[in-house]
């Protein structure tokens, strides 16, 4: 990617958007016609020979070119980011001060412990982060935490589906459209949508042991306050110097020599029994520069090399994404490939020859797969019975599935795949109009890719209208031979029917 060209995060959100909305729209000719003339006015002048071929810089020019006058998620995300970070901030800063405010108290009775002051300001954050580490470690506790998403996506999915069933077509369609537009753009997008949290956790982190910092320092300078420790099993105060000393070795390697003595810790060392008056005055306000230092060592410094670890793999992890999906391609042939308008007359009966079928051979297929997008599924046994009368096919399964959802459909596809070496014949049923032409491509890969290497699998798509009632329908010619085009341009094997009454 040319350095001149730096997507972010809500640069690609936008592109995806945009390209989304493209494959939405109906009018396809409106969309090659616009895309050519901001080609030829906005983009091609700002390019050299190199810059021409990058996907990366063309991509960015034309998203630069279409940005003005559109809604798009890309300044929602940038504001709610902000908000989100500046929010974790100041949340970090007023709870580390009022944390570390509470664990000095003093009245003067007994001294702040400094073992209750270290484990509720420093000791919770190493708690957290050990767990955090476990976590990501743990392959059992990973796969628990995305069945568990999993399951909740499901149950949203079919809430938001049984809400969908009482809209109008046109209105369930359109929902239809932008829930998969936002599941496809989270899917691609998941690994820098994840830095974002993460980096906003490790900001409260860091603003956290501020406000510790600022609550001791304030502690210190503006009041009277005794630090001391406490043990009921320690025989002499040797053990914890030994421990203290070993504490502070990252700053006594870089000689500031701010640790309490022997003497100091044995002054400091508190006893009911004998009460404040056999503290040492000095002993006990010994140890505040070791708690600033040891607050900054062992709590600041990880946290602020953990966000910056994560903002590193976030950037990493934009360069690493690509523009090779079959959307992709489809908008970068609008701007730099030619436009090719076709006027074949469309086979509604039969398949293309293009691909070496023809109907007898189709119709030997005595055992096959059939998969109904859901929008077809009040049609689904209309379809199965065109299937067997127009093809000739034994149906070994029929599934519901969503074929805007590439990512989806595992206990469907997982059906399919156990049929598929005794049935290697498969027909998708989509509906027209239907614009997530990318994602059908996705989607009949991985149906092709549950054939086992050893079975020769082929691939039908039948095309389906639905009229006012619901029932199946011839669809529009031009949409016949707009799939027609898109697989053959795609080159996915997919054979493609007009559903005929």
């Amino acid at each position: 990617m040319p350095r001149s060209e730096k997507w972010t995060l809500a640069d690609r959100l936008d592109f995806e958007a945009l390209v989304a909305a493209d494959e939405r729209a109906t009018d396809l000719a409106a969309i090659a016609a616009r895309d050519a003339r901001l080609w030829e006015e906005k983009i091609a002048p700002s390019l050299n020979a190199e810059e021409r071929s990058n996907r990366a810089t063309v991509f960015h020019r034309w998203l630069e070119a279409r940005r003005p006058g559109e809604i798009l998620p890309g300044k929602w995300f940038t504001s709610t980011s902000r908000w989100f970070n500046a929010s974790a901030i100041l949340a970090g800063l007023v709870l580390g001060f009022a944390v570390a405010s509470g664990a000095l108290y003093y009245a003067g009775e007994r001294p702040v412990n400094i073992a209750v002051f270290l484990a509720v300001t420093v000791g919770v954050q190493w708690i957290l982060l050990l767990w955090t580490l476990v976590v990501m470690l743990s392959s059992g506790i990973r796969a628990t935490s995305q069945h568990l998403l999993a399951r909740l996506g499901e149950g949203i999915g079919q809430a938001l589906a049984s809400v969908a069933d009482h809209l109008s077509g046109e209105r369930r369609m359109r929902l239809r459209a932008e829930l998969a537009t936002l599941r496809q753009l989270s899917g691609r997008n998941l690994q820098p949508l994840v830095w974002t949290p993460l980096l906003a956790l490790q900001s409260f982190g860091v603003f956290w042991n501020a406000g510790v910092l600022l609550a001791l320092l304030a502690r210190v300078l503006f009041t009277d306050v005794a630090f001391g420790w406490e043990s009921t099993v320690a025989n002499s105060p040797n053990g914890m110097y030994a421990l203290v000393k070993a504490l502070a070795t990252p700053w006594l390697l870089f000689g500031l020599n701010f640790c309490p003595s022997l003497e100091q810790v044995e002054h400091s060392w508190f006893h009911y029994q004998s009460g404040m008056a056999a503290l040492d005055r000095g002993a006990t306000v010994s140890w505040w520069p070791w708690l600033i230092l040891f607050v900054f060592v062992y709590g600041m410094i990880p946290r602020s090399l953990l966000r910056t670890y994560f903002r590193t793999r976030m950037r990493l992890a934009m360069r690493q994404l690509s523009f090779d999906e079959p959307r992709h391609r489809a908008a970068w042939h609008r701007l730099t490939g030619p436009v090719i308008h076709s006027n074949r007359p469309v086979s509604e009966a039969t398949p293309s020859s293009q691909h070496g079928f023809t109907a007898t051979s189709v119709t030997r297929a005595q055992i096959g797969c059939l998969l109904v997008d859901t929008s077809l599924v009040s049609a689904k046994g209309e379809i199965e019975q065109w299937v067997a009368k127009q093809l000739g096919w034994k149906l070994a399964c029929s599934e519901v599935v969503e074929v805007d959802y590439p990512s989806g459909n595992d206990a469907a596809l997982a059906r399919v795949a156990a049929t598929l070496p005794a049935a290697p014949c498969w027909l998708i049923a989509v509906p027209a109009p239907f614009t997530a032409f990318s994602a059908f491509t996705q989607f009949a890969a991985r149906v092709g890719a549950l054939t086992n290497e050893t079975t020769k699998s082929e691939g039908f798509v039948v095309v389906v209208a639905l009229d006012a009632q619901g029932k199946p329908k011839a669809p529009d010619p031009e949409w016949m031979r707009y799939w027609s085009d898109f697989l053959r341009a795609e080159e996915t094997g997919c054979v493609t029917f007009s559903y005929a009454p």
